[in-house]
């Protein structure tokens, strides 16, 4: 039901006529659907500027499918209360005499509001069992590969370079699935450029990951035995067969060169770092063996959920992150009453382990759930002692990893509490 509307260009003033929708039918209309949840929906171009961008105009979304009747009014359009509910009766009578009499139903007549892009698009996609972060993430991604694929090939590197924490198994997901798509559609050279782009991208993250490797080497040189412990632990994934080959060529090199003493110090940090990663791999395996037996027993009891939460003190990350694999397993095998089951048990993990968590990390915790600001400040004020500095510094380093991990929306919903307790600090 699209509607013409007259749109003045803020770059350049022109004024020209754009096709905009006002109503989304999910069910009958499933590509606007698509549009509105990515952000694409009522996209507009100045045909003399080239400016492009979203007109910010209510829409009315309906999915009888989830009885679904939700309106994005944002608070600068209508002057007056009198004018929104204006606005909300003549989009609910344009969707109702389209509907047949049996999609007329009660909810209909009471739209659930929305004023913020970011809520009205959540509550839909919560009905879908997507989350808006997931939708941001693909969002991030399908960018850097249209920006790559709009710049020339000597701009790739800087771009990848500017980019890296995107490049991950969801980017080559989307990446693989035009491949194929192009392929299919007989778009030879679209689909020859995109294997170009993935084959380069390889190179990229492979280079990458070999000046990853001899970085932690050298910062492993540098550290006692005591800091070594720590920093084996916490870049396990990167010792593996190519560390070693990168430092036995440097032991050769060294050698080489007539560097005894610093080839010998590489050899030994070498045998170093093979007992510790032997010996916290067997924990690792001793750890997820105890968590295995655990969730064995705890599925096999009579109440599951009351046989997890007596067991409380032995829930620990390992079993957290084996429930998720299994949840995973069941999710994709398609069985709905164990994915259900086991989502309720990891729920009840959560909380176990938040409970468990310093008191600082549990306020964070509920501050990401709380929302901004009333709700927050709410938060912070019940909990002024632990409002401190050290509150404020944990909230940014929880504000970069959000955000290098690419989950901008929870970066950025962490990052406005943490000025409110900044605020509160000073």
């Amino acid at each position: 039901m699209p509607q013409n509307v007259l749109i003045t260009c803020p770059n350049c003033k022109q004024r020209f006529t754009a096709t905009l929708y006002n109503i989304v039918d999910a069910k009958r209309n499933p590509v606007l659907k698509e549009l509105l949840i990515r952000g694409r929906l009522n996209l507009v171009i100045c045909p003399s500027c080239g400016t492009s961008g979203a007109v910010n105009a209510p829409v009315l979304y309906f999915n009888p499918d989830k009885e679904q009747a939700l309106i994005y009014l944002p608070t600068e359009i209508g002057g007056n209360d009198l004018e929104r509910q204006r606005i909300i009766g003549d989009l609910t009578n344009r969707l109702l005499k389209s509907l047949p009499p049996e999609e007329k139903k009660a909810y209909i007549f009471q739209p659930k509001v929305f004023i913020t892009r970011k809520s009205f698009i959540e509550e839909i996609l919560k009905a879908e069992g997507i989350s808006f972060e997931e939708i941001m993430a693909q969002e991030l991604r399908l960018g850097l590969l249209e920006a790559l694929l709009s710049s020339p090939e000597e701009k790739w590197k800087e771009i990848l370079e500017n980019n890296a924490p995107l490049l991950d198994p969801l980017f080559f997901r989307i990446l693989g699935g035009f491949i194929r798509e192009t392929s299919s559609q007989g778009q030879k050279e679209l689909s020859a450029q995109l294997t170009r782009l993935q084959e380069k991208i390889g190179d990229f993250l492979a280079a990458k990951e070999r000046e990853t490797r001899k970085s932690l080497m050298e910062t492993m040189l540098k550290s006692g035995d005591e800091e070594l412990e720590a920093i084996v632990a916490q870049t396990r994934p990167l010792i593996d067969y190519k560390f070693y080959q990168i430092m036995a060529e440097r032991i050769d090199e060294e050698e080489a060169e007539g560097k005894a003493e610093e080839a010998q110090k590489l050899r030994e940090l070498r045998d170093k770092v093979l007992d510790i990663t032997a010996r916290q791999d067997a924990e690792a395996r001793a750890a997820l063996d105890k968590a295995t037996r655990l969730l064995k027993e705890i599925w096999e009891s009579e109440d599951r959920q009351k046989s997890l939460r007596e067991k409380a003190d032995e829930i620990d990350m390992t079993f957290l992150s084996l429930l998720s694999a299994n949840l995973q397993w069941a999710q994709i095998q398609g069985d709905e009453e164990m994915a259900k089951e086991l989502a309720s048990l990891a729920d009840i993990a959560v909380d176990i382990m938040r409970e468990k968590a310093p008191p600082q990390l549990r306020l964070i915790n509920e501050l990401m759930d709380a929302s901004y600001p009333e709700e927050t400040r709410r938060l912070l004020e019940e909990n002024a002692p632990l409002v401190d500095q050290e509150l404020v510094e944990l909230m940014g380093a929880l504000v970069h990893d959000l955000d290098e991990q690419g989950y901008l929306e929870a970066a950025r919903h962490l990052a406005e509490v943490q000025r409110q307790a900044q605020a509160m600090v000073t």
